[in-house]
């Protein structure tokens, strides 16, 4: 029997989601922030990517008062 030693032990990937207030998320809809991490085999975090950490940015979800006028206007022919 052989056993992997700590550095071999499987890793994985994942992306843990924060809602407006902080708190994480499952529902993609309402997250606002994300941390992509490295969970070892008992779902440990064992590194943190910050490099591709993601935030949304306010104004796209609030948009502000430049916005409007900036659109494209569609009149009917």
């Amino acid at each position: 029997m052989s056993f992997l030693s700590e550095s071999e032990q499987p890793s994985r990937i994942e992306t843990f989601l924060y809602d407006a207030d902080g708190n994480r998320t499952e529902e993609e809809s309402i997250a606002v922030r994300g941390e992509v991490v490295e969970l070892d085999a008992d779902g440990r975090v064992i590194a943190r990517h910050e490099h591709l950490d993601w935030k949304v940015d306010p104004v796209s979800l609030e948009g502000d008062a430049g916005e409007l006028a900036t659109r494209p206007k569609h009149e009917p022919n």
